[in-house]
């Protein structure tokens, strides 16, 4: 089933370029009445050699092969939504600068816009509605026919994440048959029913569980082990990808560097391009001073229920660490009692968060008016000024508590990502938190904020703010 994935998607290509150009020819017609006391141009006869347009049986593969070219055919590559409409729109430019070529070299032909330009675009709009539809039914399949079975191989945490990882956000690509263990790993994660075998046993599993693709998630494979399956995959014809690592933490964006006749993996550093930090600060701006004027009524009203609360301060003003490892003065609606800090030490074996994260579901140092105003992130609003100083952003990985970073120079591999996640402002919200919230933990954060940073655009920035809003009205609370 899955081998016929790719040649169904070309025929539904190739469907829906015909309407587009059943579209164009219909606008051209309409457009140009006396079109027919001219000449005749029925339909069919744009599929022929003709001096309107390129004929369709040429434009109709030229295109094909353009998407094939960009993997609109590759069952494996339907990502996410934003790439399909990049291929699809990287596609239409190509066939653009076909025809106008073409137009330039014969010159003999008339191509009237009239007729060239509503192809493009009707087609561009029939075959992304239709991609983008396609992904959004595979999406909701419980089992999609253009998944591949994957055997995972690591049963530690990485083999765990992983798999989490797929279920989530490729799960339309490929499904988790099972895990196979290396033997080096120090602990076994995974449920002992999911586990298929060790890596000894891959020839079989392949042949059991038709297995197409082998996910190296582990970092500890031994050497002649990996190199065993490594050649048996090629044998059989699998697919096998290696997860990326740099100090057990996900590394940054991979590129390829060549240098004279050798070709290397270049880490590339988290960061924003600096045109799009720019146009990032410009938008912060001005969504701060259009929405800060129209709520300022309701923040004095909240300001003035926190100070009646017991006389304390409205403002709770802690350190977190910002860019560069910064710290900067975090501002927040107090939501506790007054010596909240000092009682937490008293309060740590009651941690319900991993990693560096310290968070208690029913904290006995919330006030009334703090639970309502944290359950409903209000407390949050004054760092709308944190945002107008340039500390943050109003999208960025969640800034954590200094108190919270203490220790993590003993650990390789929390250094490595902070140092890497320091390289930008943080934010108010983020994807961790319309995607997981306070209920994800610390290894759930690191994902979803790499996972940001790497691919950010102000297109995600408007999509989280605007996710960002059911989030709250539930009443989760903010990381």
């Amino acid at each position: 089933m899955h081998r016929l994935v790719g040649p169904g998607l070309a025929i539904l290509d190739a469907l829906c370029i015909v309407a587009g150009l059943l579209a164009a020819w219909a606008f051209w017609t309409w457009r140009s009445p006396n079109l027919g006391i001219l000449v005749q141009v029925p339909f069919h006869a744009l599929f022929l050699p003709n001096r309107f347009i390129t004929s369709a049986l040429v434009l109709i593969p030229s295109w094909l092969v353009m998407h094939r070219q960009f993997g609109l055919h590759d069952p494996g590559r339907l990502e996410n939504s934003s790439r399909i409409a990049a291929a699809v729109t990287r596609s239409a430019a190509w066939v653009t600068v076909m025809i106008v070529v073409e137009n330039f070299v014969l010159g003999e032909r008339v191509y009237p816009k009239s007729l060239v330009v509503p192809f493009v675009l009707a087609s561009w709009v029939v075959l992304l509605a239709t991609r983008l539809l396609v992904f959004r039914v595979l999406l909701q399949l419980e089992r999609p026919p253009t998944a591949l079975n994957a055997l995972i191989v690591g049963v530690d945490e990485d083999g765990l994440a992983m798999a989490d990882t797929m279920a989530r956000d490729a799960r339309h690509v490929c499904r988790v048959a099972g895990f196979v263990r290396t033997g080096a790993e120090a602990r076994e994660k995974v449920e002992p029913r999911q586990v298929l075998g060790t890596m000894a046993d891959v020839g079989r599993l392949v042949n059991e569980h038709r297995i197409g693709m082998i996910i190296l998630a582990t970092r500890h494979i031994p050497r002649e082990e990996a190199l065993r399956m490594a050649v048996q995959a090629d044998r059989m014809g699998l697919r096998v990808l290696q997860a990326p690592y740099s100090w057990g933490v996900v590394s940054p964006r991979l590129g390829f560097a060549r240098i004279g006749g050798l070709e290397f993996i270049d880490l590339v550093g988290l960061q924003y391009p600096t045109l799009g930090e720019q146009l990032k600060r410009a938008f912060d701006l001005v969504a701060v001073a259009l929405g800060g004027s129209l709520i300022l009524p309701f923040l004095g009203m909240v300001a003035l229920a926190v100070k009646l609360q017991d006389g304390g301060p409205v403002f709770y003003v802690a350190p977190r660490v910002g860019r560069g490892g910064r710290t900067f003065g975090f501002y927040k609606f107090r939501s506790m009692v007054v010596d909240a800090d000092k009682r937490r030490e008293a309060l740590e074996h009651l941690n319900e968060s991993d990693g560096v994260l310290f968070k208690i579901k029913d904290d006995p140092r919330i006030t009334r008016v703090g639970r309502f105003i944290r359950k409903y992130s209000v407390d949050e609003l004054p760092q709308l000024l944190n945002v107008l100083r340039g500390d943050m952003n109003l999208v960025g990985p969640r800034p954590l508590p200094a108190r919270d970073l203490e220790g993590i120079e003993d650990d390789p591999e929390m250094r490595f990502w902070f140092e890497a996640r320091h390289k930008v402002n943080p934010g108010i919200t983020g994807l961790w938190q319309v995607s997981g919230r306070s209920d994800a933990g610390f290894a759930e954060m690191v994902r979803f904020d790499i996972h940001y940073i790497q691919d950010w655009s102000l297109w995600l920035d408007v999509q989280i703010l605007i996710k960002t809003i059911p989030a709250v009205l539930r009443g989760r609370g903010a990381a």
